[in-house]
């Protein structure tokens, strides 16, 4: 892996904890209301399992930077071949600052904030060189 790529650590802390707050307030409530181990049925944990899972998400969302092509774990985990991709372009503009892959087939690959990624001048050198420059939006 040559870079990692994901929210910034204060936020994506903080957006984890959000997400683990309901589980472990509803834990609290329900050991507080009397809840014993031998009570603690399967199908509840399932429930705490899923919903601590956007959590694990959120904390893994990002954009990996291999030396055949990316990996974007936005939406969907997805790996995207540089053979694949056509081209690039960052609107550096400071309402927008938004950076978007297209594939061959000319439909958006990936579209993110460059706020959004920690070391983005690394991600950008990194398509620099493996991919060409769309100077103009399409």
């Amino acid at each position: 892996m040559l870079s990692r790529h994901r929210l910034p650590l204060p936020y994506r802390a903080g957006l984890a904890a959000a997400w683990l707050l309901p589980p472990v307030l509803l834990l609290l409530a329900l050991l507080y209301g009397g809840l014993t181990p031998s009570g603690f049925d399967l199908r509840l944990g399932l429930l705490f399992g899923l919903m601590c899972a956007p959590a694990l998400y959120i904390w893994r969302e990002g954009v990996d930077v291999l030396p055949g092509g990316l990996v974007a774990r936005v939406f969907w985990p997805r790996y995207l071949p540089y053979e694949r991709l056509d081209a690039w372009y960052f609107d550096g503009r400071a309402d927008r600052r938004v950076l978007t892959i297209w594939s061959l087939s000319g439909t958006k690959a990936l579209e993110c904030r460059a706020g959004h990624l920690t070391n983005f001048p690394a991600l950008l050198a990194a398509l620099k060189a493996n991919i060409r420059c769309r100077r103009w939006p399409a």
